[in-house]
C-alpha cells in the first residue's frame, strides 16, 4: 500500500502532508538555480554544526534541532515498498540499449506476463510504444497479442521498419498504429483491436515511462472501457502534466485530496514540487560534486540578478561538469561558451554582453563555509523528500480509482530503484 502505516484514512494522510509541505516549502518551491538569490539557505536554521561534506555524511547522526524536527515530521509520511526479488531475466533483443532500459523492459514484460495470466487476458495495448522494444520483448517471452500505440511519426515508422527487418515472425501478433492517446481514445482502441485481432474480448493497458498525463488517460480509459480489464503502467515526468495558470488538469485527482486543498495548497503543489517528485531518490554523484554544481550555477544566477541580466543556455549541457572537476575558475570558463547574457528589461536588444569573470569569481570566493554545509543539507533533504512527494502523487491516483469502485489496485516495485529511479508500477484489475 502507498498509505504510510501511521495513517488509517486518506484524508488524514493528505492533510498532514500538506501541513508539512507548507512548512518546508522553501526546500522545493524555487528553481535550484535561485538558491542564493531567494536566500533559501537562510531558512535552514543551523549556525554551528559538526558536519563534514563527504560520501559518509549522515544527517540523522548530526546533532541539530532543525534536522531532528524535520525527520520527526517527515518520517511519518514515508511509505515502504517491498524490495523486488532479483531473478536472472534475459533481455532477448539485439539492440544497443543502456543497462537501465534493458532492465526496465525485461522486468516490466515479466510483470505483464504474470498479470495477464492471472486475469486470463490475451491482449496488451502499449501506450506510447516508441520503437517497440517492450512489444517485441513481450512477443519473445509470451503468447500475448500486442497493439503498440505511438503518437510520434518517426518512432512509429521506425518501429514498423525494425519489425519487418528484425522481427518478421511477430507480424501476426504485434501490431503498430500511429495514434495520439487522450482520455477519449476508448472507442478508437476498441476499433483497432477488433480490426487487428480476431475475437479480442478483453485487453490490458500497459506503458513504460508513461509521461505527463498519459497515466491518467490510461486510468480513465480503463475505467470507461468494458473490455479493459487490467492496467500495468509505470509513470514519469509528473511536472509535464497539463496546466493552466499554475493549476493542473489531473492533479489533485481524487475527491479526497481536492477536499483537503485550499488555494495555498494548490500553489505549493506546483511544477517545482512535481519536478522534485520525478527526480532520482539516490545521489547519482558524490555529495561534494552535487554541492559544487548547485552553488556554482547559483553564483552565476547571483551575478546575472545583480546586473539585471538573464542567463540563456546556448547548448543542452551548458557546462561540462565532469571536465571542470569542481574547479570554479574552469567552470566559469566553460560557462562563457555555454551561456549567453541578455538584458532583463524585456527589450529585444541582441547585443553581445560579456561576462565579468572577475566579479563572478569574487562572488564565489565570498561564500562562507556555512553556505557549503547548508547547501549539502539542502541537497540531502531534497533527496529525502523525493519519495515522499512521489508517494503523495501516486496515492492520489490510487484513491481516485478506489473512489470509482476499483478496489484491486496497488503500486508495486518491479525494478531495482538503484538502476531505474522510476521503479513503481500501478497494477489494477476490475474483477
Amino acid at each position: 500500500m502507498a498509505l504510510p502505516v501511521k495513517f488509517e484514512e486518506p484524508i488524514d494522510y493528505f492533510t498532514k502532508c500538506l501541513q508539512c509541505f507548507k512548512e518546508y516549502q522553501y526546500l522545493f518551491k524555487f528553481p535550484n538555480t535561485d538558491l542564493l538569490t531567494e536566500n533559501v539557505l537562510e531558512c535552514i536554521e543551523i549556525d554551528e554544526i559538526d558536519f563534514t561534506i563527504n560520501e559518509s555524511c549522515d544527517l540523522r547522526s548530526t546533532v541539530c534541532n532543525y534536522l531532528d524536527t524535520f525527520f520527526e515530521k517527515f518520517d511519518r509520511l514515508k511509505s515502504e515498498y517491498t524490495t523486488i526479488k532479483h531473478t536472472d531475466l534475459d533481455f532477448l533483443l539485439n539492440v544497443p540499449l543502456s543497462p537501465k532500459k534493458k532492465h526496465e523492459i525485461t522486468y516490466l514484460a515479466k510483470e505483464i506476463k504474470d498479470f495477464c495470466e492471472e486475469i486470463n487476458c490475451e491482449t496488451v495495448v502499449d501506450f506510447g510504444s516508441g520503437l517497440g522494444y517492450l512489444d517485441q520483448q513481450l512477443y519473445e517471452t509470451t503468447n500475448l497479442n500486442v497493439l503498440g500505440l505511438e503518437c510520434n511519426e518517426n518512432n512509429y515508422v521506425a518501429a514498423k521498419r525494425r519489425q519487418r527487418k528484425y522481427h518478421i515472425n511477430s507480424l501476426s501478433r504485434v501490431k503498430y498504429i500511429k495514434h495520439t492517446i487522450n482520455e477519449n481514445s476508448k472507442n478508437n482502441i476498441e476499433e483497432y483491436l477488433c480490426d487487428k485481432f480476431l475475437n479480442c474480448d478483453s485487453f490490458c493497458i500497459t506503458g513504460l515511462h508513461a509521461c505527463a498525463d498519459l497515466t491518467i488517460d490510461a486510468i480513465n480509459i480503463f475505467l470507461n472501457s468494458k473490455t479493459a480489464n487490467g492496467l500495468v503502467i509505470m509513470s514519469c515526468c509528473y511536472h509535464r502534466m497539463i496546466s493552466d495558470n499554475g493549476r493542473f488538469k489531473n492533479f489533485p485527482l481524487s475527491d479526497a485530496l481536492k477536499e483537503c486543498c485550499d488555494e495555498n495548497s494548490l500553489e505549493i503543489l506546483s511544477i517545482p514540487f512535481l519536478r522534485l517528485a520525478a527526480q532520482t531518490s539516490t545521489l547519482g554523484t558524490k555529495i561534494e560534486d552535487s554541492v559544487f554544481n548547485l552553488l556554482a550555477r547559483a553564483v552565476l544566477q547571483v551575478y546575472a540578478f545583480k546586473n539585471n541580466l538573464i542567463l540563456k543556455r546556448t547548448k543542452r549541457k551548458a557546462v561540462r561538469l565532469k571536465s571542470v572537476k569542481n574547479n570554479f575558475e574552469d567552470y566559469v570558463q566553460d560557462a562563457l561558451t555555454g551561456y549567453q547574457l541578455i538584458r532583463g528589461n524585456g527589450s529585444n536588444n541582441t547585443e553581445n554582453i560579456n561576462f565579468d569573470v572577475e566579479e563572478i569569481i569574487s562572488i564565489w570566493r565570498e561564500l562562507p563555509e556555512l553556505t557549503f554545509k547548508k547547501a549539502a543539507i539542502f541537497v540531502l533533504l531534497q533527496n529525502y523528500l523525493q519519495p515522499v512527494f512521489e508517494n503523495f502523487i501516486l496515492y492520489d491516483r490510487l484513491i481516485y480509482l478506489q473512489e470509482r469502485g476499483i478496489l484491486s489496485c496497488k503500486y508495486k516495485k518491479i525494478v531495482d530503484n538503484n538502476i531505474s529511479p522510476r521503479c513503481l508500477a500501478l497494477i489494477v484489475k476490475k474483477h
